[in-house]
């Protein structure tokens, strides 16, 4: 995280910040640049030379999630995601900025764009990196134990709502929204053929998490 003034002058930075742009203290930071768009490549959709980043997020983009390539100083090309979030000030007329850049642990991992989805609901999610692989994982564990009650019960024609609907809330909470739907249509059809097809996407789409957390998230 990057602390900035409402006149777009850096004034902090967090030690995952420091550790992602490969300074040990502010200082040596503060010093290397004068604002994190140094880092930003000229082909980046924020790299603009008259506008500060912030304003062009802030007043310009339809969201303030933005992805942003960085070149560090030892030559790495990490791809980001970059927010910005006003922080108003109790009692006092003024506010600053909070810029968040989206990394995993120390370092940014370089993530596939057949995973981007999930890396993506990790930034929603506002969770730091640990916590949302332990809830991810949480959830896979739960919906493989509830599989074969669930198939089993669809198939015996056996009501499956409160299961059905126990799943659906902890996908909505991590904002598992191909999930849901793949709950949708198992509850919707008693077809033994499109059953195994959704169930099929189920399995994948678990396994898809888990493969996801291990490969790119460690």
């Amino acid at each position: 995280m990057i602390l900035y003034d409402q006149n777009y002058e850096m004034i902090g930075i967090s030690s995952e910040g420091l550790s992602l742009f490969g300074f040990l203290n502010p200082e040596d930071f503060f010093r290397s640049c004068n604002d994190i768009s140094d880092y930003f490549l000229e082909t980046s959709p924020l790299y603009n030379a008259k506008n500060h980043y912030i304003d062009l997020i802030i007043s310009q983009s339809q969201s303030n999630i933005q992805d942003m390539q960085i070149k560090l100083d030892n030559g790495d090309i990490m791809s980001v995601k970059i927010a910005v979030e006003v922080v108003n000030l109790k009692d006092v007329n003024e506010h600053y900025y909070s810029v968040k850049l989206l990394f995993d642990g120390n370092r940014l991992s370089y993530v596939n764009d057949k995973n981007r989805w999930l890396w993506d609901i990790l930034y929603i999610s506002r969770l730091d990196a640990t916590e949302f692989k332990r809830r991810m994982l949480e959830f896979t564990q739960f919906a493989r134990q509830n599989y074969e009650k669930l198939y089993e019960a669809k198939l015996l024609l056996i009501d499956a709502n409160d299961t059905i609907r126990e799943l659906a809330q902890l996908a909505t909470k991590l904002k598992l929204t191909e999930f849901c739907e793949i709950l949708i249509n198992i509850q919707a059809t008693s077809d033994e053929q499109l059953l195994n097809d959704e169930f099929y996407k189920y399995t994948n789409f678990i396994t898809n998490i888990e493969n996801i957390i291990q490969s790119e998230m460690q």
